[in-house]
C-alpha cells in the first residue's frame, strides 16, 4: 500500500518542522513524489517549485542566505541530485544552512541498470556537514526512532557553530503516491532532546597575551570578508574605531558600507604603487574575520609586508590561512569575541587610521573624476547604479568583473541596501541569476541583480519559473565576450588571437529574447546620457524587469587601465 511510503517521511518532516524549517524548494519528479506530496500537505510549509535541479539549488541558497532560516531542498534519484552540487558545494563556503533530501531507489537496485539509479549516500563529499541515508520503513518502532534521529542530526549539523548544507539520502520503494481519501499525520514528534546553542568562550587567562599584543600594536587592521548584516557586529566594530590606531578593511560583501566602515575605497588605496605608501599602511596585527574578501591587493600587501600578529576569529572548523600569516586562532563567534575585546582594549596612538583616511580620500576624488569624466562603459554603469540603488533594498552582485568594479565603486549613504551578497563562497558563474531569484522571493524589498553577460546567460534557466517575484530586477553588463580577460593582468599579456581564441567568448546574445520568453520588461542603453532615466524606470514599476547595458570591450579595457594607473599613483602627504 502506498500509505507504507509515508510515515516514515512525515515523521522525518515533522522533526524538521519542529527545529525551523519552514520553506522547501522541489524540483519535480516521480521517485520524490512522497517527498513533496507530504511536504505540500504541511501546513507549516511553505513550497517553491523550480523546474531545473542546478537552478533549484540556488534559488534554496538565495532563499536561506536571505532568511538565515534552513531552506530543504528536493529532487528526484539520479543526475537530478548530481545537478545540486554547484550550489551545495557554495553553500558550503558561503555557511547557508541547506537541508537536501534526495529521493533514491531502494539499495538492492543500484548497478542494476535500473532507471535513474545512481549511488547517491554521501554524494556530496567533503561539502556537507552531515551526510545519512533515512531507513526505508519495515514498521519495527526502532525504523522509527533511526529516523527521527537522523532528521535531528541533519538539521542539528545544518544550523550548528559553523552553518552549511545537510544531506540525507531517501530510498523509496514503489507504490509512491498515496490512495484516495489516505490522510497525512503530522503528529508531534516524541522525545527530540532539547537542542542548547553552544557559546564558546576565552579562558580569562586566555585573554592576556591577546591584550598585550592589541596594545602593543601601533597600526591594527580589521579585515572582515563576506558576512550577513548584523547590528551587534556593527556596534562593537564602531566600539573598536574609536581607536585611532585602528581600520577597518571591509569587503562590500561584509554589508558594513559606509556608515561602519567608511574606508569604502580602501582596496583602490592598496593599489599604490609608493612603497611609503605601503609601508606605512602595513599593519603590525590583522584581526580577520568572516568570509572571502575579493581584494587582491589586501592579499599582495599582506603576504609582501607580514605583520607581527594576525588573529582569525572563527568558532568551528578549518580555519583558513588566507593571507599566510596566522598566528593565533580564537575559536569564538566573530561577533562574541570583538564586544569582548572593545570592552577591554585602551586606545593607542594617534596616526593609523587617518594614513587610511587621506589616501582613501584621494583614492574617492580620483575614482570619482575618473567615473564622471571618462567614457562610458561598464564600470561607470555601476557607479551610477549604486548612486540610485533603492535604499534599504538587496543587492546581488554577479562573479567575475560586476563583483570587482562594485568592490571598488563603493557604495554612498542614501543608497545603502538591506543586504548585498554574492556567490564568493567559490566564486562561480553558474548560478547567480537562480540566487537572485531566490532571494527575491525572500522579501518584497526590490532585488536587484548586477551581472555580466557570461553568468547571465549561462544561468538563463533561473527565470524559467511558474511565476517570477514581482520585485526582482536585473542590471545585465553584456559586452558581448566575457570581458575579465580582457581585464585582467594575466590574460592581458597573451597576443590578441591566443585571447580571443581560447579565452574570450565573444556572443551575439543580448537579453531582449530572454526578457520576452519570462515575461520580464525589458529597456536597453548603451550611452551614458540614457542610463539616468533608465535606472528610474526600472524601479518605478511593480513587475520583474531587465535593463542590459550594452558596452565596448576596448573601452572597458581603457577604462580599467586608467583606473589601474590612477590608483598607482596615490601616495600618503604631509600634514600641512
Amino acid at each position: 500500500m502506498a500509505e507504507g511510503v509515508f510515515p516514515l517521511v512525515e515523521l522525518a518532516i515533522q522533526v524538521f518542522v519542529e527545529r525551523g524549517l519552514r520553506h522547501a524548494v522541489v524540483a519535480p519528479g516521480s521517485r520524490s513524489a512522497p517527498l513533496t506530496v507530504a511536504l505540500a500537505s504541511h501546513p507549516a510549509l511553505t513550497l517553491h517549485v523550480v523546474y531545473d535541479e542546478r537552478s533549484a539549488g540556488y534559488v534554496a541558497l538565495g532563499l536561506a542566505q536571505q532568511l538565515r532560516q534552513p531552506v530543504a531542498l528536493v529532487c528526484t534519484s539520479g543526475t537530478a541530485a548530481v545537478n545540486f552540487g554547484p550550489a551545495v558545494v557554495e553553500a558550503f563556503y558561503q555557511q547557508i544552512p541547506l537541508l537536501l533530501l534526495t529521493a533514491d531507489r531502494p539499495p538492492e537496485w543500484i548497478d542494476q541498470q535500473d532507471n535513474q539509479a545512481i549511488h547517491q549516500n554521501g554524494l556530496y563529499g567533503p561539502h556537507v556537514r552531515f551526510s545519512g541515508v533515512l531507513p526505508l520503513d519495515d514498521g519495527h518502532p526502532d525504523t522509527g526512532w533511526h529516523a527521527t534521529r537522523l532528521a535531528c542530526e541533519a538539521m542539528e549539523a545544518l544550523q550548528g557553530l559553523l552553518p552549511g548544507p545537510a544531506h540525507l539520502n531517501v530510498p523509496l520503494r514503489e507504490p509512491l503516491y498515496p490512495l484516495p481519501g489516505y490522510r497525512h499525520n503530522f503528529e508531534r514528534a516524541a522525545r527530540l532532546p532539547t537542542l542548547l546553542s553552544p557559546s564558546p568562550q576565552l579562558e580569562p587567562a586566555a585573554w592576556q597575551p591577546l591584550l598585550a599584543q592589541w596594545h602593543a600594536a601601533q597600526r591594527k587592521l580589521v579585515v572582515l570578508g563576506m558576512w550577513p548584516t548584523d547590528p551587534q557586529l556593527h556596534s562593537a566594530l564602531r566600539l573598536l574605531q574609536r581607536d585611532p590606531a585602528v581600520a577597518l578593511f571591509a569587503d562590500i560583501t561584509a554589508n558594513c558600507w559606509p556608515h561602519v566602515a567608511p574606508l569604502v575605497h580602501a582596496d583602490m588605496v592598496l593599489g599604490t604603487r609608493d612603497p611609503a605608501t605601503l609601508q606605512a599602511l602595513a599593519p603590525d596585527l590583522v584581526l580577520y574575520l568572516g568570509g572571502q574578501v575579493t581584494s587582491k591587493y589586501l592579499k599582495l600587501l599582506l603576504r609582501s609586508h607580514p605583520p607581527e600578529q594576525l588573529w582569525r576569529v572563527q568558532p568551528a572548523g578549518v580555519l583558513p590561512d588566507t593571507y599566510q600569516q596566522t598566528t593565533v586562532r580564537i575559536p569564538m563567534q566573530p561577533t562574541t569575541f570583538l564586544s569582548a575585546l572593545a570592552e577591554q582594549a585602551r586606545p593607542g596612538a594617534d596616526g593609523y587610521a587617518r594614513r587610511w583616511q587621506q589616501v582613501e580620500q584621494q583614492a574617492r576624488l580620483a575614482l570619482f573624476d575618473l567615473l564622471e569624466q571618462g567614457p562610458f562603459g561598464e564600470f561607470q554603469a555601476v557607479h551610477r547604479l549604486f548612486n540610485l540603488l533603492p535604499d534599504a533594498s538587496l543587492l546581488q552582485i554577479g562573479n567575475s568583473m560586476p563583483i570587482r568594479y562594485a568592490n571598488f565603486a563603493g557604495i554612498r549613504a542614501g543608497h545603502v541596501p538591506a543586504q548585498i551578497n554574492a556567490n564568493r563562497g567559490t566564486s562561480g558563474i553558474d548560478g547567480c541569476v537562480s540566487t537572485a531569484v531566490g532571494a527575491a522571493r525572500a522579501t518584497a524589498a526590490p532585488t536587484t541583480l548586477l551581472v555580466g553577460d557570461l553568468a547571465f546567460f549561462y544561468d538563463r534557466n533561473g527565470l524559467w519559473q511558474r511565476e517570477l517575484p514581482p520585485n526582482l530586477r536585473i542590471v545585465l553588463l553584456n559586452n558581448h565576450g566575457g570581458g575579465i580577460f580582457d581585464l585582467l593582468e594575466g590574460p592581458s599579456r597573451l597576443d590578441a588571437a591566443m585571447r580571443t581564441q581560447y579565452f574570450l567568448t565573444p556572443q551575439p546574445l543580448n537579453g531582449w529574447h530572454t526578457a520576452q520568453e519570462h515575461g520580464l520588461r525589458y529597456a536597453a542603453v548603451s550611452e551614458a546620457h540614457a542610463l539616468a532615466p533608465a535606472l528610474a524606470a526600472l524601479y518605478a514599476d511593480s513587475a520583474p524587469a531587465l535593463l542590459e547595458i550594452e558596452s565596448d570591450m576596448a573601452t572597458n579595457r581603457a577604462v580599467f587601465a586608467d583606473f589601474r594607473a590612477r590608483a598607482a599613483e596615490l601616495a600618503l602627504r604631509p600634514i600641512q
